[in-house]
């Protein structure tokens, strides 16, 4: 199956190419100051969110005499201070933006941790809750590219078409990392759904079979259902996209369909066979 991490990735780290075009960036010095900023503090929560998960690898770090937790924390210190230039005012509005969306995504860790050891019953509601919680922070180079320059389509609207976006890629990323997560202990909404299966039809985990959870999010269509749902959210940001004439995002949107399409159709042909 081809692996949509990638596109996801680059989509995080390339918000600010994609958003340029809804912007009058009469000065591109600020706009790079600006996009410089975003990828410290892209690099910071991706690099906390490892750590956090277990997922930084401690050992090759100090074969390679790199220091992780400091490259970390020199990104977050960066980035700050030179937020601290572009929004110079304490009580500018930026601020309270950064400090509700960064409370929105801790709590969500804290809350996933929490999941992972209660292993409740997640609705769907739970997780499109989790998923735009989880990249909260990932608006604030909207809410910022919105009060440094003069915009053609309202941050508000430009919002709407990432909630679509997270909640595509994160069902995307939960059902590539199915048998990791299951590994790791990490409790997802796919998880959820594949165990009230199984309980549901006595499905006895000890069979001798191989991944036996991932075999029954396929065979109980399951993984068919997520994953349509995850191009149904793309398609709908898509759409938006090309409304509001956003052109590299909608590019990007094309790529990611084309992607899960190709993965749809894989997807049926190893469960007919």
């Amino acid at each position: 199956m081809k692996s949509n991490n990638k596109i996801t990735i680059n989509f995080f780290k390339s918000q600010i190419p994609l958003l340029k075009e809804n912007y009058i960036t009469d000065n591109e010095e600020l706009l790079h100051q600006f996009s410089i900023a975003v990828e410290r503090f892209c690099y910071f929560i991706f690099e906390i969110d490892k750590l956090i998960d277990g997922d930084s690898d401690f050992v090759r770090q100090h074969t390679e005499k790199r220091n992780g937790i400091y490259d970390m924390m020199k990104n977050h210190q960066d980035a700050v201070k030179s937020l601290g230039k572009l929004f110079p005012d304490d009580e500018h509005m930026f601020w309270n933006d950064l400090n509700v969306c960064s409370e929105k995504y801790y709590k969500i860790l804290i809350r996933e941790k929490y999941e992972n050891s209660a292993r409740n019953v997640l609705s769907l509601s739970d997780f499109e809750d989790y998923a735009v919680s989880k990249h909260s922070l990932a608006y604030i180079p909207v809410k910022g590219l919105g009060y440094l320059f003069e915009y053609k389509i309202s941050p508000a609207a430009i919002e709407s078409i990432f909630t679509e976006i997270f909640c595509g890629i994160q069902m995307v990323d939960d059902i590539e990392d199915f048998n990791a997560d299951l590994f790791s202990g990490q409790w997802t909404y796919v998880h959820s759904r594949v165990e009230e299966f199984m309980k549901e039809n006595a499905i006895d985990e000890n069979t001798g079979l191989d991944k036996i959870r991932e075999r029954v999010l396929y065979i109980s269509g399951i993984g068919q259902e997520l994953t349509a749902y995850a191009k149904e959210k793309f398609i709908s940001a898509k759409l938006l996209s090309n409304k509001y004439n956003l052109k590299d995002l909608e590019h990007y949107l094309d790529q990611v369909i084309s992607v899960i399409t190709e993965n749809e159709k894989l997807i049926q042909e190893l469960t007919l066979n």
